[in-house]
């Protein structure tokens, strides 16, 4: 199978960005509900940020809030920042290497939830999943969303490691 690639490095260092119209759109309407999933203060946030928000001391609950107390704040700084550079660079053709780590990590963060929501672990294959949904599913759209993400990060992180 031929694979086309969304994302090309130039020989300048920037990375050429070809994503189609109904890419960035469905981007475009993601964001803004990451933001306020982000933004959500502890307290009121609920299992979709689990993972964006990782217990660093499963075993130790007093640990685990003093780091969350320590590093909640940076982390939601870092994230929002992210989804700043890929609000600003949405409709470009061309990205810098700061603004592609952006976009890794924003689309990975949907990613995050969107598996969370779905209750995707890390030993299952989103292939295998979604061979199991049948059309009339209404899950099967939030799977496809993710199997489209995955590809869509995966295609980022090869093209920045090359």
């Amino acid at each position: 199978m031929l694979r086309r690639w969304r994302i090309k490095r130039t020989h300048s260092g920037t990375y050429r960005f070809g994503l189609a119209d109904e890419e960035r759109a469905v981007l475009r309407q993601l964001l803004p509900q990451l933001r306020e999933l982000v933004l959500t203060p502890p307290e009121a946030a609920d299992e979709r940020v689990r993972r964006l928000f990782p217990t660093a001391y499963p075993e130790d609950p007093e640990k685990d809030a003093e780091y969350q107390r320590l590093m909640r704040d940076e982390l939601v700084q870092s994230r929002v920042a992210a989804i700043d550079r890929v609000e600003a660079s949405l409709d470009s053709t061309e990205l810098t290497e700061a603004e592609l780590i952006g976009w890794i990590q924003s689309v990975n963060a949907v990613r995050l939830v969107l598996g969370t929501m779905l209750d995707v672990s890390e030993d299952e294959q989103i292939e295998d999943v979604a061979s199991r949904l049948t059309a009339d599913d209404p899950a099967l759209h939030d799977y496809a969303l993710y199997g489209y993400l995955s590809a869509l990060l995966d295609e980022m992180v090869t093209v920045l490691g090359d």
